[in-house]
């Protein structure tokens, strides 16, 4: 499900010299850079929104190419207008039979003084629209160690406005030789065709973005904890003295933290733990230069400090916590938790987005729905078994709600494709909600109607739940143990 060429660190880190404009030019006076126009509410940096004629100085010069020529020298007018009430670039084409239409974007002039940094950003995202079929958009590269060399990711377009995100990581390298022009930065390139064919483009903007984070919301003396990295006064946290059997959890993002039984009494005046669960916490020095400074790996909220070798426990560590970055779940009510089974593709980035949202308490990935008893995953990738990829919530109904839930799944993958997911395609990666009790069968029900009522053309199916059955322990939380993101997977905001 996941064969893909991924760029490797180095060439990662050379994606970013490029799209982050770096001030000093390190790259030479061929580094091709772009300055920052405005910044959306959700932190889109947009390059090019197309609403000024061509040759203005801080936008891309845009230019079609289509190949109805042996030479490929045809050159196509591009047009800004308004469609459905964008500003838009538009590009209409009559392309041959097996051949395909290149639209290149190019910085009319260097500007090494730009001040965008894009390593604070997940990856690209275009608003488009046009002639359905497949496209690939790519980002020319300069570089030192490996010259020029073109970075390329699969689009698909659809005959609707669409924002399609591409993370970082799925670009692949391309060494296609030099681009048309030294200044060109963007290339969309559609798919050759079995006929001939009207090919049209409509483009709105073009930018770099960053993922939305739900968080809880924290009130004013969490955020002087968590995110302006204050302390707490000694002996005031509400687990100070806390011993109840549970699981504690971070303020911010809900991710679990700590097990109530790594917890002991030290008499600090702070909760104390001598071990983290695995992979939650993160360290770093501290402003002060001596102390090590423990964050939640998930979200980087402050929790406190931590201490090696005072031998207070075997485990000769002591993990100094502020009360007011953590929530706690008692163990009743994990095990009183709420049940809600998904499936919207790879489960991987399914369950990937639920573990982020507070009041989940745990996911497991599986299959579900078919007729073969405890089906490995190279059986279910023959698209034979009747299985799909599924995750199950685990969740607090006081905390999140199984509507809630249902809302994000549709808002995390394209619920308007059959029998696939991005790349991903068979049977295997459909869209399907499978409901435990009447009351979630109403619920999946009443928000697929809501969506039709806003004209999506909704594949989902909603499916009484049969049989779970967990997946290889190596897919389980795939995401947080490589530390990748998903590729077919993104959230946005619908309901």
């Amino acid at each position: 499900m996941k064969t893909q060429v991924q760029v490797t660190r180095r060439k990662w880190l050379l994606l970013l010299t490029f799209l982050g404009l770096i001030a000093s030019g390190g790259l030479g006076s061929r580094l091709l850079t772009a300055r920052a126009q405005t910044l959306s509410p959700v932190n889109n940096l947009i390059i090019d929104d197309f609403s000024r004629a061509r040759g203005h100085k801080n936008s891309l010069i845009w230019t079609s190419i289509a190949d109805q020529a042996k030479d490929n020298s045809t050159t196509g007018a591009n047009n800004f207008v308004q469609e459905s009430g964008r500003s838009c670039l538009n590009i209409k084409e009559l392309v041959p039979r097996n051949k395909s239409i290149t639209l290149i974007g190019t910085k009319p002039v260097l500007d090494n003084n730009s001040n965008i940094n894009t390593a604070s950003h997940d990856g690209i995202y275009l608003q488009a629209k046009g002639t359905p079929g497949q496209a690939s958009l790519g980002i020319w590269i300069d570089s030192k160690q490996t010259g020029r060399r073109l970075y390329q990711a699969q689009i698909e377009l659809k005959n609707r406005w669409q924002e399609l995100r591409l993370p970082f990581r799925i670009f692949r390298s391309m060494p296609l030789g030099m681009a048309t022009n030294d200044r060109e930065l963007f290339r969309i390139v559609t798919f050759p065709g079995l006929r001939q064919r009207t090919v049209e483009i409509f483009l709105d903007e073009i930018g770099f973005y960053k993922e939305r984070k739900m968080y809880n919301k924290l009130t004013r003396q969490q955020q002087q904890i968590i995110i302006n990295k204050g302390t707490e006064r000694p002996f005031s946290g509400k687990y100070n003295d806390h011993y109840e059997k549970g699981t504690y959890t971070c303020a911010r993002c809900g991710a679990k933290l700590y097990e109530s039984s790594s917890k002991f009494k030290s008499s600090c005046g702070w909760p104390s733990f001598d071990d983290e669960i695995e992979g939650a916490v993160k360290r770093q020095l501290d402003a002060d230069g001596v102390r090590t400074e423990i964050l939640c790996n998930n979200c980087g909220g402050h929790l406190g400090h931590v201490f090696l070798g005072e031998q207070s426990t075997p485990k000769n560590t002591r993990h100094c916590v502020n009360s007011l970055s953590m929530n706690f779940i008692p163990a009743t009510e994990e095990q009183q938790a709420g049940k809600a089974i998904f499936a919207s593709g790879c489960f991987w980035g399914t369950e990937y987005y639920f573990n982020k949202v507070p009041g989940v308490i745990s996911t497991t990935v599986g299959y579900t729905g078919g007729h073969v008893d405890n089906p490995t995953y190279k059986q279910v990738c023959t698209d034979k078994t009747g299985h799909a990829e599924a995750v199950e919530v685990s969740y607090d109904p006081d905390v999140i709600s199984y509507e809630q839930l249902a809302k994000l799944f549709f808002e995390t993958h394209d619920f308007t494709q059959l029998n696939r997911q991005g790349p991903d395609i068979g049977t295997q990666y459909r869209s399907e909600i499978f409901y435990l009790d009447d009351e979630q069968k109403q619920v999946a029900t009443q928000l697929i109607q809501t969506l039709k009522t806003k004209r999506h053309n909704v594949k989902t199916k909603v499916t009484k739940a049969d049989k779970f059955w967990p997946a290889e322990d190596y897919h389980q939380d795939y995401y947080d143990k490589t530390k990748k993101l998903p590729y077919c997977h993104v959230y946005r905001k619908i309901f």
